[in-house]
């Protein structure tokens, strides 16, 4: 009778351990679909593209960005690698400060250039001006044409 009690026993202990285990991987699985979901809302978050310029201005504090936003001149991106990116103007900043929309200078555009010594970056044609630019990759704003 002993080792009947015993391995009932035994069995009861078992089933204890395999729920007991049932429940932990329960737990870890829902913890892991809880960090899953978390990770693909911030891959899934839009970023929305400012083009106010006082809202603009609040993400990317730049004495540029207004008057970037503002005025049609012949401004210069000077990225990390020493070009330039040869703009008209900004048309949006992203909310989270990392990208902007820009309207690339044409080549026409930089033929009223007075100096000929920057490695510059223009728009392939006049129908494609359109670019958008990683904020983290430039260096300078400059003005590449005097009034």
């Amino acid at each position: 009778m002993t080792n009947a009690i015993a391995a009932a026993e035994a069995a009861n202990t078992i089933a204890m351990w395999s729920a007991a285990a049932g429940w932990a991987s329960t737990a870890i699985a829902a913890g892991a679909a809880a960090f899953s979901w978390i990770q693909w809302r911030k891959i899934n978050r839009k970023m929305a593209m400012l083009t106010d310029v006082s809202k603009a201005f609040e993400v990317l504090p730049a004495w540029y960005t207004e008057r970037m936003m503002m005025d049609h001149w012949l401004f210069g991106l000077v990225t990390v690698d020493g070009r330039t990116i040869a703009i008209t103007s900004i048309k949006a900043v992203s909310d989270n400060g990392e990208w902007m929309d820009v309207e690339l200078a044409d080549k026409d555009e930089m033929a009223m250039r007075d100096d000929d010594h920057l490695d510059i970056i223009t728009a392939v044609a006049a129908d494609r001006k359109r670019a958008s630019v990683k904020i983290a990759n430039i260096v300078a704003a400059i003005e590449l044409r005097t009034s």
